[in-house]
């Protein structure tokens, strides 16, 4: 199934840019969103918090509509680091731990290690050889003190999905966490299984930096402690006649630490408008028929490839390979001298196509490692 033109004409990354797992460049759509909001605010026809307001609740209700949850429970972050730390940080009162891969990307490690520094829960970084995510690989590290289990809805590296209902069943009290930024915009996502899901809007996305959601579970909003709540996130936080602290709102707003990133909600916003527009569907299909087109292009080239998955709904967009006789870092460098945008990822080079990508970027592709040297 491939895309509508009306999708593809959104975009306008050259043919070469295969790196949407580090950034994806936004639609026509963000670019206008952002450019409307500045001028709002720059030339103001009167007071600027109805409108401004007004269109941050719309954004919220876009996020919930995309991810077939209540508005309530949706708020907006500049990163997925940002929200992570609002969780990491709600747990620290309970003690107990949290149970995290250790290859994951430092944005899901940092924040469970900082809250831990201050007395939160103990982090047990657990050994993933294979970098398969999966009940058996982390459940000799759960127990009953267990608070969360933190993981990626797609691996950065290898592109791997674990499954998250079972990874729920595992969770059993303890909250599940996943960070969704390497899967949402790109792959069909169901929320259900996750108590919290966390994705800066940069990548599959396409909403550009500063964007990003955080959706949370009313029981996880129940269970975490509001450690980093700041004036927004507390009820009649315009109530400028009471003396702080305010009670903490009942809902996700509580885990804002100011005032929310309202241009990063708005472009995010855009961007699901463009993504919905065309339907999930239709991109999650074309971003895997691309992602196996480019696999058997590089296979035909001799390269090795990372596939920790043993069937298709574990594998994402993401590809990485190694050249039999090259360095990660010289094949990188021999595509970006043809027009590639690639990725260097340790001893790997990482592939990310999206639904956009023209396919004729394949004949570069053959012509840059077919010539390994």
């Amino acid at each position: 199934m491939a895309v509508s033109d009306a999708y593809t004409h959104e975009f306008s990354e050259p043919l070469g840019y295969l790196d949407f797992a580090s950034i994806g460049p936004p639609s026509l759509r963000v670019r206008g969103a952002v450019s409307d909001a500045f001028i709002r605010v720059s030339e103001p026809e009167g007071p600027l918090g109805p409108s401004i307001l007004g269109t941050y609740e719309a954004a919220l209700g876009t996020v919930g509509r995309f991810l077939g949850m209540a508005p309530e429970l949706i708020t907006v972050v500049p990163s997925t680091s940002t929200g992570l730390f609002g969780i990491a940080f709600g747990l620290v009162p309970f003690g107990g731990n949290v149970v995290v891969p250790e290859h994951e990307f430092p944005a899901n490690i940092y924040p469970w290690l900082r809250a831990a520094g201050v007395g939160g829960p103990e982090v047990r970084l657990v050994e993933v050889p294979d970098r398969r995510v999966t009940v058996g690989a982390l459940s000799e590290a759960v127990d009953d003190e267990t608070r969360a289990i933190a993981v990626s809805s797609v691996d950065y590296l290898s592109g791997f999905r674990p499954d998250l209902a079972a990874l729920r069943e595992l969770a059993d009290d303890a909250l599940l966490v996943v960070d969704a930024i390497q899967g949402l915009g790109a792959v069909e996502f169901q929320s259900a299984p996750a108590d919290v899901i966390v994705a800066g809007g940069q990548k599959w996305l396409r909403a550009g930096f500063g964007s990003g959601l955080l959706a949370l579970s009313r029981r996880s909003i129940d269970m975490l402690h509001p450690t980093l709540t700041g004036w927004w996130g507390v009820e009649d936080s315009f109530d400028w006649d009471t003396l702080p602290p305010h009670t903490a709102r009942a809902d996700a707003e509580r885990f804002q630490g100011g005032g929310p990133p309202l241009f990063g909600a708005y472009a995010l916003a855009a961007a699901l408008d463009v993504i919905e527009a065309e339907g999930m569907t239709a991109i999650s299909t074309t971003v895997m028929e691309n992602a196996m087109a480019v696999e058997d292009l590089v296979r035909g080239c001799g390269a090795g490839i990372l596939e920790p998955w043993d069937r298709e709904e574990e594998r994402s967009g993401i590809l990485s390979f190694q050249m039999s006789e090259e360095p990660a870092a010289a094949t990188v460098l021999r595509l970006a001298a043809a027009g590639v945008t690639v990725s260097e990822r340790g001893d790997w080079v990482r592939i990310a196509s999206h639904a956009t990508t023209d396919l004729a970027v394949l004949d570069v592709l053959a012509e840059v490692l077919d010539a390994e040297v």
